[in-house]
């Protein structure tokens, strides 16, 4: 760790229907901004209605997860989150999110970015009950390239209904894997993939914390994950580039699920 300057059946999950606990296949991202590690930089792209964002102002700095390992041959590193306190009243369906992804390799590298969310209900107010409203759900998103010592913030569709926003403090949390060599990412290379870190917040808030499992894995569900919470001494603060809107899909109000919806799978 270094900081440096899904196969199943497509359905739609209709109104007043449960929703099962999931690891959702997401689709593909679509990168919408690139920084240069080393140089600070600004993205003025946040959308209206938005109640936690954190992708505007790009320190220069980044973070890799480390601790890749090898689990049933996947490879896959470990997972770090950032607190984020929402400022609306919660309960809202979220269809968007942006994060950030850090490649401090000195090559392109294809990697699948799955992200997972916990209540604030840990040791220390840590990472503690998977969040489950209305169920588990995680998501993970096809893979893409991510290029050469850069933080690329990119955009995740979100079926409705899947992910409500939550009232309070939550975690959100990433790891990366090469889905079981598919990408063709070494161990080496996964090893330098994280998150690039911004501040301040412009919408919500987060404190100077971040949280890193202490092995490698894709968590989903798995509430109070062994880890430790930490930061860089305040320069600069923990804080990584997260953004949840909850701008209404097309067709949100008769359906809770993303139409044609490929890939549900639980996966642990």
């Amino acid at each position: 760790m270094k900081i440096s300057a899904l196969v199943a059946t497509a359905g739609l999950a209709l109104a007043g229907t449960a929703i099962a606990d999931v690891d959702i296949n997401g689709g593909d991202l679509t990168p919408v901004a690139s920084f240069a590690i080393g140089t600070p930089g600004t993205y003025l792209g946040t959308a209206a209605g938005v109640e936690y964002s954190n992708i505007t102002t790009f320190t220069g700095s980044a973070f890799s997860h480390g601790g890749a390992a090898v689990q049933s041959g996947n490879t896959i590193t470990t997972l770090v989150a950032d607190d984020c306190t929402p400022i609306g009243p919660g309960g809202t369906s979220v269809t968007q999110v942006k994060f950030s992804v850090s490649n401090l390799n000195s090559v392109s590298v294809s990697a699948r970015a799955r992200i997972r969310f916990w209540f604030a209900d840990g040791s220390g107010g840590g990472p503690g009950t998977y969040y489950n409203n209305p169920a588990s759900v995680g998501f993970s998103f096809n893979a893409i390239a991510f290029g050469a010592n850069s933080v690329t913030t990119v955009t995740g569709t979100i079926g409705a209904g899947l992910f409500y926003m939550p009232s309070n403090k939550f975690w959100a949390g990433v790891t990366f894997d090469n889905n079981t060599g598919a990408t063709g990412a070494t161990l080496a290379q996964m090893n330098n993939l994280g998150q690039g870190i911004f501040t301040p917040p412009t919408v919500g808030s987060s404190a100077d914390q971040a949280f890193q499992t202490s092995g490698a894995g894709s968590f989903f569900t798995v509430s109070n994950p062994a880890g430790t919470l930490f930061n860089f001494g305040g320069n600069p603060a923990a804080n990584f580039g997260w953004e949840f809107s909850t701008i209404p899909a097309p067709g949100a109000s008769a359906l809770l699920g993303l139409a044609g919806l490929v890939g549900l799978r639980r996966r642990r």
